[in-house]
């Protein structure tokens, strides 16, 4: 098992504090999230690189559906080449939410599935190197001499994690040729807790789809919740359980809390430790 922290608040150098901070004390990884209109989480993670060595940086999550696979690719191999290799990507369709319909109209969820689809795709052929060609529905790439980027330090490809839907095969197929699968509960609206048993029946099922689909090697499956900093024991055997249910990472956040302080209230997170 493994332990990361997902900062909810904060600009780009409190995140970059947060995450010396975090590998100071014993995490793993640090975690962005992506807005339309605010903190450009890549920048954060950038200025977090510069000052760490070994604490792993990512997004939970990217939507995708709304970026330019080649524009990603750029960002992250190019972050990836910067921090030695330490680069996990959080992909899904995306949340809708007023900061992004205030910008950008719902495209519907099966157009941003296609995206989805087309957008791993191509990040995942750029990442391989030229020549590179892809005819897609939504995009399409021609092989390209022009000015190329080394590739990332992470290979085959960069680490990336995609959201799954329990019990849809579509989705969880999507998931499955990825790197590790940020599940999705049927029935439940946003960060709801979930029992053991759910989280034993969604890692079966998307390792035996990766049996069925032919895909080999080592595989993430991925839990979000928010530890009871009152409770140490308690968490520590909570993600012991996690953890013979077959999952690989275990990763703290509060997206629903609205403390005076939300840098300290972060911090304090932090010092808490992993439940180790």
């Amino acid at each position: 098992m493994q332990y990361g922290l997902v900062f909810a608040k904060g600009d780009s150098a409190d995140f970059a504090d947060m995450a010396v901070a975090a590998e100071e004390a014993g995490w793993d990884a640090v975690f962005g999230w992506e807005a339309l209109w605010g903190v450009d989480p890549w920048i954060s993670l950038t200025a977090a690189a510069v000052r760490t060595s070994r604490i792993r940086l990512g997004t939970m999550l990217t939507p995708l559906a709304r970026r330019k696979p080649w524009d990603l690719a750029s960002t992250t191999s190019t972050l990836d080449r910067l921090s030695g290799g330490r680069v996990i990507l959080g992909v899904g369709l995306g949340a809708l939410h007023p900061g992004w319909l205030a910008f950008e109209a719902d495209q519907g969820r099966k157009v941003r599935a296609e995206l989805v689809d087309e957008g791993l795709d191509v990040m995942f052929g750029l990442w391989g190197g030229q020549p590179f060609s892809y005819d897609g529905k939504h995009y399409q790439v021609k092989p390209t001499d022009f000015e190329l980027p080394d590739p990332p330090v992470q290979q085959p490809r960069i680490t990336t994690w995609c959201v799954g839907l329990e019990g849809s095969r579509k989705s969880m197929s999507r998931a499955a040729r990825c790197d590790g699968l940020i599940p999705n509960f049927t029935g439940v609206a946003g960060p709801e807790p979930q029992p053991l048993h759910r989280w034993v029946g969604v890692a079966r099922e998307i390792r035996d789809l990766r049996d069925e689909l032919g895909y080999t090697g080592t595989y993430d499956v991925v839990y979000e919740g928010t530890a009871d900093l009152n409770d140490p024991a308690g968490e520590r055997e909570r993600a012991l359980a996690m953890a013979d249910a077959g999952i690989t990472w275990w990763l703290d956040s509060d997206w629903g809390s609205t403390p005076d302080d939300p840098i300290a209230y972060q911090l304090e997170r932090i010092n808490a430790g992993p439940p180790r």
